[in-house]
């Protein structure tokens, strides 16, 4: 018996990955099979997975220049309000051996096509992000609003554009919607919460809070004539 006390260890150790592993696959698949449903309510377009240049120029984007074992998943695709827009589950990794790690992310993309940001990066500072900063880590402040600069961390590498950019009204969303994160540029605009998975019910909510953002930058001009013109769209030709 004693004799067989390792390979019975192994055995159970084995089992409890092996039911682990099944229960999250399924968990996984039901939440597939939730957000394709969410997206047929919206009348959207839906992929299992995409290819990450389903959107052009992510590269471009703080977001997706970090780790590796990149995939989009879940990724539905529409209008919203004559506005071109996706909602996507974003997976990566970074480290290695032990210190592996898989990172999950539900993101709101929209591409309004006459919207022209200067390209930068908005995060909830913490205690890292404060730290660095001590360091000369850029982060871009405002004096008129030192909870907004309290609470983020905004970077790009045109200070004075992002400055003309962000107005006041812009700097009070952020404070009253804290924890959103935000990477924008030229029309492309992403908007997140830092590794939280958006559930099927959010979706609408989650989307109508990017317009509600989007809404806000000053050389957005809404119009619905506008809205509806032909113009070269930033999703891939290669639909899926």
């Amino acid at each position: 018996m004693w004799a067989f006390l390792p390979l019975i260890i192994f055995g159970v150790i084995v089992g409890v990955f092996v039911v682990i592993g099944a229960y999250s696959w399924q968990k996984e698949k039901e939440r597939t099979r939730q957000l394709q449903l969410t997206a047929s309510q919206l009348g959207w377009s839906f992929a299992v997975t995409a290819p990450l240049n389903m959107i052009a120029g992510l590269e471009r984007f703080a977001l997706f220049n970090q780790g590796q074992s990149k995939k989009i998943k879940n990724f539905m695709y529409g209008e919203a309000t004559g506005i071109k827009a996706a909602v996507f589950d974003y997976v990566y990794v970074t480290g290695y051996g032990k210190n592996r790690q898989t990172h999950y992310q539900s993101i709101v993309y929209l591409e309004p096509s006459h919207l022209s940001l200067p390209f930068f990066s908005l995060r909830p500072e913490g205690l890292l992000y404060k730290i660095f900063t001590a360091f000369g880590y850029q982060d871009i402040d405002f004096g008129q609003r030192p909870e907004f600069s309290k609470r983020y961390i905004l970077r790009g590498p045109d200070e004075q554009a992002i400055r003309r950019t962000f107005n006041d009204g812009l700097l009070s969303f952020y404070e009253n919607y804290s924890g959103t994160c935000t990477d924008g540029g030229g029309n492309q605009l992403f908007i997140f919460r830092g590794g939280y998975r958006f559930q099927p019910q959010e979706i609408q909510s989650y989307v109508g809070l990017g317009l509600s953002v989007m809404n806000l930058f000053p050389r957005y001009q809404w119009s619905q004539a506008r809205a509806k013109e032909s113009v070269h769209s930033q999703f891939a030709d290669n639909a899926v």
